[in-house]
């Protein structure tokens, strides 16, 4: 390696490094806090506590919401413990996992530059703030990711990438489109793996459906594909691309360029690219990236040898890490500036002293919030239930006349209700219309602490 390379890769790797080290630093505090850092992690801890008695999907109380809109194999992985502690590692676990195989592609290039782009990997901005989730997201992509590794170094192990494939999905549904884009590869290239890539994958789909069946198939339909039927924008999509170039525009087009997108590695790009275009969805946010993310990584990593060449992509990977860093502050890395797309919620709300009692009834906003004390929420999942309440997939009156004749003890929000038409565009998507006349027609501000204000009846 030339001396100005090393060097440069020498301060990605440093910088990557530190960012890395914050960052798993940062996800074994949420750990040990036991608290839930990203909205709609309550739901699923919800969920996966309703699954060790196989009635997450069931919708056994009419007078609650459980959203349940993900496959069940992480919520039953989540399920085996305490929610926040196992799916929380679960998914630490699989983000190590997904940076070991960028570290494994790129071993030709030699052990620094491999080091660099698995770290380089972990500090960046999506991977940071999703890294610890518990949500089944990283679950899905380490599966998805080796997966492709496979068929990118053994097709005489197609079979088990396409089983494999399947139980991603069977996370995740968003990494079926890796998933068909990476069989449609094999179709076009290689018949005979793509016959072994079938065979995996039909194994895999009987596997998946027992364990769909047992819960139940028409609920588990219902939760996970015609609750997930919410609107697309080509706005929002296009937004999310943005974001994505901040992040990783400059690597992903020398990647490109040098040829690291070829075979299982070109397919994976285009299923990654489809996922974000998916982004544009209602809900959608930095999660829908991270395929890309771990698309780019591999790509470079399969440039081997010709990495250690230059000096200029370790530079540009350098300018890009530090503007994806400085732009979205993931974690609250940067003092004195809020973070911006996908942060993390304020840690301090789990400090707040509320007396909820075990057998009251509570409308949340974080539903987190009430888990993680062993109650169970009224709505686990606000964001969705309005949605499908202002569609009309659900019906809205179970909750609203709750809300109505002041049977709810109280109503914790993250916004001030009274002004809600001026908070940002995703609380407004929380806060179905005639649920916040309901809430402020009977019920009173009663503290505002944090960044909760709490409603009682009045």
């Amino acid at each position: 390696m030339r001396p100005g390379a090393r060097v440069a890769w020498s301060v990605y790797l440093v910088l990557g490094a530190a960012l890395a080290v914050y960052a798993v630093v940062t996800w074994l505090g949420a750990l040990v806090a036991r608290a839930p850092v990203l909205y709609g992690e309550g739901a699923v801890a919800n969920a996966a506590r309703l699954a060790r008695d196989g009635i997450a999907y069931l919708d056994v109380d009419p007078q609650r919401f459980v959203a349940a809109n993900y496959p069940p194999l992480y919520l039953h992985v989540a399920s085996l413990g305490d929610p926040f502690v196992v799916g929380r590692i679960a998914s630490i676990v699989s983000t190590l996992g997904v940076a070991g195989l960028v570290f494994v592609s790129a071993r030709s290039a030699g052990r620094v530059v491999a080091a660099a782009l698995a770290l380089g990997w972990l500090a960046l901005a999506p991977v940071a703030i999703w890294g610890p989730a518990v949500k089944p997201d990283l679950v899905a992509l380490f599966i998805t990711v080796l997966a492709v590794v496979i068929l990118d170094r053994r097709r005489d192990l197609a079979a088990l990438a396409g089983f494999a494939l399947i139980f991603a999905g069977l996370a995740k549904p968003t990494a079926l489109l890796p998933a068909a884009a990476l069989g449609a590869w094999l179709l076009w290239s290689d018949r005979s793996s793509f016959a072994r890539f079938a065979f995996g994958a039909a194994l895999g789909v009987i596997g998946a459906a027992a364990m769909i069946s047992l819960d139940s198939v028409p609920d588990v339909w219902r939760h996970v594909v015609v609750w997930n039927e919410l609107s697309w924008s080509a706005e929002q999509a296009g937004l999310l691309v943005v974001v994505g170039m901040l992040v990783l525009g400059v690597p992903a087009g020398l990647a490109a360029l040098m040829g690291g997108f070829r075979g299982a590695r070109a397919a994976y790009a285009a299923g990654a690219l489809a996922v974000v275009v998916l982004g544009g969805r209602e809900g959608a946010t930095i999660n829908y990236l991270l395929d890309a993310t771990a698309a780019v990584a591999l790509g470079l990593g399969a440039l081997g040898p010709r990495l250690r060449v230059g000096s200029v992509l370790p530079a540009l990977a350098v300018a890009q890490l530090a503007v994806g860093t400085l732009t979205l502050n993931p974690l609250s890395l940067v003092p004195g500036r809020p973070p911006t797309t996908g942060a993390w919620a304020d840690p301090s709300r789990t400090d707040l002293r509320i007396a909820f009692r075990v057998d009251g009834r509570f409308l949340v906003e974080d539903s987190g919030l009430l888990v993680r004390a062993g109650i169970t929420p009224v709505v686990d999942d606000l964001f969705l239930w309005s949605r499908l309440v202002q569609r009309g997939t659900v019906d809205g009156r179970p909750i609203l006349s709750q809300i109505e004749d002041a049977r709810i003890d109280t109503v914790i929000s993250e916004v001030d209700l009274e002004h809600l038409a001026s908070a940002p565009a995703y609380e407004r998507q929380r806060w179905a219309e005639p649920l916040v006349r309901a809430v402020l027609d009977r019920y009173r501000l009663d503290a505002h602490a944090g960044s909760l204000w709490i409603y009682v009846p009045r």
